[in-house]
């Protein structure tokens, strides 16, 4: 599914910034919370970001996405910086010269087996041609993991400082490159931070214009980088992965991924309905909506939450210390807040529809049903309010032709049929006909030749509006009723 999830318009949206950014010639820190690295999501997106454009240099981690899963026993070891120059030596097994900084040997300027570990040192010297280890030599301990600077040098082919050969470069007119930084697949955070920091010093006193700079993508988790990261010379933006599910990317997804079978008019807005409680319920967890839509089937809430149950993980990531906090504003913000941030962080909550939304719905199974009540109604609301609307403004129409013009007068019909806290009042102004409210329209319908059909439409029309109205969601009965109310027009009978 993240094929699909790519071309959704809030993931499309966010690549487009930063996209955006990079062309500019600003380098760019991502921010992912944890589940969405540890899925291998948040590597996907970043292809999907790289694939747009050119001159990607991504430089190869130190962690596989097993190593994460496992957790911090199974990382490499980091070894310190290398601070001396790349001076070449002469390996006298083999009898040749070789550039450890990252010459231009077969072997790249890397004296190691690369089938098995590209930028590990593993001493072949001390291995025989038939891979035993020579007589009276202890073997050699596994060496420790290159540095990030060594493993930028070798993705670029150039021999010492990788930084201060990306500014000749781009001194020298090359198109600057992007830099991939996978910070999650690093096990020093301080030396990511400190190659932007010296690489944005080096272009700024190379007096490389803006968008000549190479650029530098780092993408991380929240404690992957050090807080101090950009430096000080405003080439670089900070990008979160925050506020960037919608909920039109819901109700997308699930129109993509149609039910099977054919539905008539009611049925399909019936299923209108459905998906928006299912959107609504959701929100940022996109990956639940279309499984709890195949779990429900639009009955009651009680069916709705046993549906929920079944589709949630089975281990929530905790929310504790996550409660909405009182200003809207943080929901809009560009990045967590600091009330928020470590149970973003952890996957527990996100920005969704202009407010702050668990990231999952475990607590629907648990509160009381007011919470769960008052979601089904909103979804409700969004898709049927309007319907309704437009079904009272087709009535008002047709009563000019439906009134018992022998008994009453249009005029008694606007007065009979205006809102009840007007019809006592003395010198209120008569309401005009588009003004009447369904409750009105009932009020005054027997002033009208309606149909037994048309009476009941009506009924249905004015309940479902005071049952909506009043934060109340309409049960599977009143919901199927009213769809095919909306379904069928008032000149049918």
């Amino acid at each position: 599914m993240d094929e699909d999830l790519a071309r959704l318009p809030g993931p499309r949206r966010h690549l487009d910034v930063l996209e955006t950014d990079l062309r500019a010639g600003r380098s760019c820190v991502w921010y992912f919370p944890d589940p969405l690295v540890e899925s291998g999501r948040a590597d996907f997106f970043v292809r999907e970001l790289t694939h747009r454009l050119e001159a990607v240099v991504p430089v190869p981690g130190v962690v596989s996405l097993a190593d994460r899963r496992a957790g911090p026993a199974s990382l490499p070891a980091q070894r310190t910086p290398v601070t001396e120059s790349y001076a070449p030596r002469t390996d006298t097994e083999h009898g040749r010269e070789t550039d450890h900084g990252g010459g231009t040997d077969t072997d790249h300027g890397w004296d190691t087996d690369l089938s098995d570990d590209p930028y590990g040192s593993l001493l072949n010297q001390l291995v025989a041609p038939g891979g035993t280890t020579r007589a009276g030599v202890a073997p050699a301990a596994p060496a420790p993991a290159a540095t990030l600077e060594e493993r930028l040098a070798k993705e670029l082919g150039v021999t010492g400082d990788p930084v201060e050969a990306l500014a000749e470069q781009a001194s020298a007119g090359q198109a600057p490159p992007v830099v991939v930084v996978r910070c999650w697949d690093e096990t020093s955070p301080e030396e990511a931070a400190r190659l932007l920091r010296v690489a944005q010093a080096t272009f700024h006193e190379a007096g490389l214009p803006g968008r000549a700079w190479p650029r530098f993508l780092l993408t991380a988790r929240a404690d992957d980088l050090p807080r101090a990261t950009l430096g000080s010379q405003g080439h670089a933006a900070v990008h979160w992965w925050w506020r960037v599910w919608t909920r039109l990317d819901t109700e997308v997804l699930m129109a993509w991924h149609s039910r099977s079978g054919t539905a008539d008019a009611a049925g399909t807005l019936f299923h209108r309905v459905t998906d928006a409680v299912v959107a609504e319920v959701c929100g940022p967890d996109i990956d639940r909506a279309l499984a709890l839509r195949d779990a429900w089937d639009g009955g009651g809430l009680g069916t709705l939450r046993r549906a929920l149950g079944r589709v949630l993980p089975q281990h929530p990531v905790s929310s504790a210390g996550a409660t909405p906090p009182g200003r809207l504003s943080t929901a809009h913000a560009s990045a967590p807040g600091a009330e928020i941030h470590d149970a973003w962080a952890r996957g527990a909550v996100d920005s969704w529809d202009g407010r702050i939304h668990s990231a999952h719905s475990h607590s629907l199974l648990d509160s009381s049903p007011q919470e769960l009540r008052v979601l089904v109604c909103h979804a409700q609301n969004r898709v049927l309010l309007p319907l309704i609307e437009e079904a009272r403004a087709a009535l008002i129409r047709l009563v000019p032709g439906m009134l018992r013009t022998q008994h009453f007068t249009l005029l008694d019909f606007r007065e009979k049929a205006r809102s009840p806290h007007w019809r006592n009042a003395e010198g209120a102004a008569v309401p005009d006909l588009e003004e009447l409210e369904l409750g009105g329209l009932s009020h005054a319908a027997y002033m009208l030749a309606l149909t037994t059909a048309q009476r009941h439409r009506l009924r249905t029309l004015h309940t479902a509006r005071n049952t909506l109205s009043h934060r109340a969601p309409l049960e599977h009965d009143e919901l199927v009723a009213l769809t095919e109310v909306l379904t069928t027009d008032w000149a049918a009978g």
